[in-house]
């Protein structure tokens, strides 16, 4: 079982059919402690850009928490409101793990999930990668394994129900990183890694 597939199974316990290995192996570092990250991230510029052109965002929702209010579920990454039909950015430099169609799945999780991305960052400055999902798409453009840049089109949001349990149209944008012994930790805030945001 590759790491990806692990990460699926972990994750959001989706369908169980064959999915193509990633043509390069997961870099596997030593994780940082919280500590080391907070002290690095506080004198340094945020890596990542959004993944949706900020002027489109209309909203923040939820993001990282153990029990998410009147849901009885946790809540594993941060919601990004826009309009249906939004393009959707990679937050960083790296690569496509897989695209997934949980839309018509007979599994409950694949369908909360929609049509999404999993996606894996270029080592940052500690040696770290992180996954990105991106959840809740209309449409996810063909692109491959090869490596790409920090804002590469990726994808385009979808309207409400129609991928995922989406009740308004946005993006649920999850971020865990890679641990030393090639598995991957709990959700992290993915504003950690993001520029200020100011929404008119």
């Amino acid at each position: 079982m590759s790491r990806a597939e692990q990460f699926d199974r972990l994750d959001f316990d989706l369908d169980d059919d064959e999915e193509d290995a990633a043509d390069e192996a997961v870099v596997v570092v030593s994780a940082p402690t919280m500590q080391q990250e907070l002290s690095v991230l506080a004198d340094r510029k945020p890596p990542w850009m959004w993944p949706i052109n900020p002027s489109f965002i209309t909203g923040l929702g939820d993001s990282v928490m153990a029990v998410r209010p009147k849901k009885n579920r946790p809540h594993e990454g941060l919601d990004i409101f826009a309009p249906p039909g939004a393009r959707i950015y990679t937050a960083s430099k790296g690569r496509v793990l897989r695209v997934r169609d949980g839309r018509a799945s007979p599994q409950k999780k694949s369908r909360r999930a929609g049509l999404f991305v999993d996606f894996l960052s270029d080592p940052d400055d500690q040696g770290v990668q992180y996954i990105q999902r991106y959840l809740h798409l209309a449409s996810v453009r063909d692109l491959g394994k090869d490596p790409l840049a920090q804002g590469s089109p990726i994808a385009e949001l979808a309207a409400p129900y129609t991928s995922g349990l989406a009740e308004r149209s946005h993006l649920h944008f999850e971020v865990r990183a890679v641990k030393g012994d090639g598995s991957y930790g709990p959700p992290i805030d993915p504003r950690r890694f993001l520029p200020p945001l100011s929404i008119a």
